[in-house]
């Protein structure tokens, strides 16, 4: 079965879609009949480099997946600084929380790279859930994973170091969105310092300090937005330090 993508040209294929989901453990644990369901009730739509999927405080219009692209999950205060809770890479699930709760969104949801989204709207959610109740437990699971994300975002920043959690976001990163190198694990991420910067709340100067002091090491390659981990053990070690 072939999948038109609305304000695309792109057709996926129903294998393809559940290749990408079921990368996720989250998705790939639920009973087979309601990923037939979520697959039934989808409809798919094509974002833009830079387009929003919602503000925050916008109402809730659905529960999305990530099939392609990128999403920076993010809030911006009333003087124009931003802080970036998380990116979210192909077969990752997000909005649950206003789903759940019926209200305002909490964060801006922006594609940062052309982007297709799987969309579960409130109806048919309300539909699963008022049917298969047990689609609540679930909907639990994928909620605590987020306030689990969260605690460690609070954790890192009050225990750990700027190399610490720069090593640790890094890391995570490569999980998310690396990719074979000649020299290692590239991100396909285009990152800016200023967005290292912002996304484990420090300065950009303390942000070059630390990629200029690893190239030398020779533990990172990073140019023109490009970062290549090429030595990750290294990494890994500074990551779980807690001193400068």
């Amino acid at each position: 079965m072939n999948i038109s993508v609305q304000n695309s040209n792109l057709v996926l294929t129903h294998g393809s879609i559940l290749d990408v989901l079921r990368t996720n453990s989250w998705f790939s644990n639920l009973p087979d009949y309601l990923i037939d369901i979520l697959m039934q009730c989808g409809t798919f739509r094509f974002y833009n480099d830079s387009d929003m999927v919602h503000y925050q405080g916008d109402p809730a219009r659905g529960l999305y997946a990530v099939i392609q692209g990128s999403v920076k999950v993010s809030s911006i205060s009333s003087d124009g600084k931003e802080s970036v809770f998380r990116y979210l890479s192909p077969g990752n699930w997000f909005g649950e929380i206003a789903m759940l709760d019926k209200s305002a969104r909490t964060h801006d949801a922006k594609a940062i790279s052309p982007t297709i989204l799987l969309t579960i709207s409130p109806k048919d959610l309300t539909l699963i859930l008022d049917k298969y109740p047990v689609f609540y437990q679930s909907l639990n699971i994928l909620l605590c994973k987020v306030i689990r994300n969260a605690f460690t975002i609070i954790n890192d920043s009050a225990l750990l170091s700027v190399s610490a959690r720069l090593a640790k976001r890094l890391l995570s990163l490569a999980e998310g969105y690396g990719e074979p190198h000649e020299k290692g694990t590239q991100l396909s991420l285009y990152l800016t310092q200023d967005d290292l910067a912002t996304i484990i709340n420090t300065t950009r100067q303390t942000i070059n300090k630390r990629l200029v002091a690893w190239e030398k090491l020779g533990w990172i390659d990073a140019k023109y937005g490009k970062i290549v981990l090429v030595n990750l053990p290294a990494l890994k070690q500074i990551s779980e330090d807690d001193e400068e």
